[in-house]
């Protein structure tokens, strides 16, 4: 009879643990953490360059604490957290997340090894709620594609931990690319492929376009013209954009594109014509994995009838599919363009897991009631609704209530 695979760490050497202690740590560790990321179809945002880019400009009044978990000599885990007070009312509750879960707009699949998910997991939990008595846990925004999810329940449920909160806040939107742009267009179906193409034809008849990929060194320079494009393009709308509601997100992108150029991940995209940049789309690529980020287009209505945006979207994924990119992660939220683009949504899920004790489960409860208020009195009813019927928005997103984004 064929022996049982014993589970990992149960048996044989227990699973080796190393806690790094600060960003800095990572760059003794820098290309084996990068490889594990990649091949365990992680995300950019657990890459050495994101997460130290990231706690450059927000990791103040935050303490890192990684971990990288090895099966003998092979590394199985390399994940990020740091630890923050969280104050609600006049308590403060110990949190632990990942890093950059908050001030940017990620979407994770923890890097951790197939197989490894439950072991890793009471492995890191042991450490941040019972050695450094975090009050709770956030394992998000977690894709739903991720077996972390059930990973996690299935931890709570054991009895050592209680799950805090496990629901979707939303959708996800992800691209796969196969085959030829020519069987992209085909799948979309015969009445988008014509517009594409004949939106296509327009634009190269009124602007003569012409299409180029920025990469390496040329990145850093061309920051500048997508940040004052993609500005220019939602102030026409009467809103700020991503640069303008994001607090110290124009510095946080200038120095994460200055570290990734360098590698080749820093990608833009890029539509000219009439001797100007009509449209510019923002990416990072790790591996066959592009992270599409953000837009910009010239604001000009006429370019808008042309479908400059949809035309702009579909010839990023020609060149993708060209230089071997097979899943386009298009971040949070529900964007009907993205729909019509052939994009699949997926739920976007949030873990939450604290102590098993009554006091325990009752300060993680703290925050978690603290958040949902904040974002349906500040967020929903002031910044979405009241801030621009009364005129007042152009403002930045509130930083407590960005911080309790759990």
């Amino acid at each position: 009879m064929a022996a049982t695979r014993p589970a990992p760490g149960e048996t044989g050497a227990p699973l080796g643990v190393e806690r790094l202690g600060a960003p800095e740590d990572l760059d003794g560790l820098r290309g084996e953490w990068d490889d594990f990321v990649e091949r365990s179809g992680s995300d950019i945002y657990f890459t050495v360059d994101w997460l130290q880019a990231w706690w450059t400009r927000y990791g103040r009044g935050r303490a890192f604490a990684g971990f990288v978990v090895r099966d003998g000599e092979r590394i199985v885990c390399a994940l990020p957290f740091c630890v923050e007070r969280i104050r609600v009312g006049p308590l403060r509750v110990r949190l632990e997340r990942f890093v950059g879960a908050d001030c940017t707009l990620p979407v994770f699949t923890p890097a951790i090894a197939d197989g490894f998910d439950e072991p890793v997991l009471r492995a890191a939990l042991d450490r941040l709620i019972g050695d450094a008595r975090c009050d709770a846990v956030s394992l998000s925004p977690l894709s739903g594609e991720s077996p972390v999810t059930a990973a996690a329940e299935r931890v709570a449920a054991a009895g050592a931990f209680s799950l805090a909160r496990a629901d979707s806040t939303g959708p996800r939107t992800v691209f796969r690319l196969h085959g030829s742009f020519e069987t992209y267009l085909a799948e979309l179906g015969q009445t988008p492929r014509r517009d594409h193409r004949r939106s296509l034809r327009q634009l190269d008849k009124a602007y003569d376009v012409s299409h180029r990929t920025v990469s390496g060194d040329e990145a850093i320079a061309c920051l500048d013209r997508f940040v004052a494009l993609h500005t220019a393009l939602w102030k026409g709308e009467g809103r700020s954009g991503h640069f303008g509601d994001w607090p110290a997100s124009e510095d946080f992108t200038r120095v994460l594109v200055s570290r990734t150029a360098k590698t080749g991940r820093a990608r833009f995209y890029e539509i000219s014509g009439g001797g100007r940049v009509l449209a510019v789309e923002q990416c990072f690529v790790l591996g066959d994995r592009c992270f599409w980020r953000l837009p910009a287009r010239d604001p000009d209505p006429g370019l808008r009838k042309l479908g400059l945006g949809r035309t702009s979207a579909a010839e990023m994924f020609r060149v993708l599919i060209e230089d071997g990119q097979t899943i386009v992660e298009a971040g949070p939220g529900h964007y009907e363009y993205k729909v019509r683009l052939g994009g699949e949504e997926h739920p976007l899920r949030r873990v939450v897991i604290s102590g098993a004790s009554a006091s325990s489960r009752r300060r993680a409860a703290l925050p978690l009631r603290w958040a949902d208020l904040l974002h349906l009195v500040y967020y929903r009813g002031w910044f979405v609704k009241l801030a621009p019927r009364l005129g007042r928005s152009g403002r930045r997103l509130w930083r407590p209530w960005i911080r309790t984004r759990v």
